[in-house]
């Protein structure tokens, strides 16, 4: 390898962008060059300076204003009930002093709520009787006068039913039933 082509390869050899093959050229010619080994401890100085030179104007900046500037923007954020409950629960500072007596209060809701759920009252009615509707209502029909024989009420007390029942095939004037 040449000095030339050496120097055009230093910062890359430098920088350790090269491959293998080139790296170990690199390598031997400066090794054995005075000139190549000097530009090479010239980068070394250069780069020693310019990391001297940032890291002091970095440790002069006052970073915590930034900070604060940046956590007013920011504003809280908003987690929900089961992910704090959850990280509550899990963060084991408690253990099974407060778990046990919380797991078994909430057995006893959970037994509670399906004792009071299967005692609830069912409906009573016939199972054998034809239901079209259900209703609850203190209004009944004692009598119903019309000029046409086609109304029709039905009492049953028993079942406290009550249905009007209205014929839609009412002869007109001319006809006959």
């Amino acid at each position: 390898m040449t000095c030339r082509e050496a120097l055009n390869l230093l910062p890359l050899f430098f920088d350790g962008e090269l491959d293998a093959h080139q790296m170990r050229a690199v390598a031997l010619h400066s090794t054995r060059c005075g000139s190549c080994e000097d530009e090479l401890r010239r980068m070394e100085r250069v780069q020693d300076l310019v990391s001297v030179h940032v890291n002091s104007a970095v440790d002069e900046v006052d970073f915590g204003a930034l900070w604060r500037g940046i956590d007013q923007r920011l504003g809280t954020a908003r987690v929900s009930w089961w992910t704090r409950a959850h990280a509550w629960w899990s963060e084991g500072e408690h253990g099974w002093m407060i778990k046990v007596p919380a797991l078994a209060a909430a057995a006893a809701v959970a037994v509670l709520g399906f004792l009071l759920w299967a005692r609830a009252p069912q409906p009573t009615t016939r199972p054998d009787a034809s239901q079209l509707a259900s209703m609850d209502s203190a209004a009944s029909i004692d009598s119903l006068e019309s000029d046409v024989d086609a109304v029709t009420v039905l009492n049953d007390p028993e079942t406290r039913t009550q249905a009007l029942w209205v014929a839609d095939d009412i002869p007109s004037s001319g006809e006959t039933p």
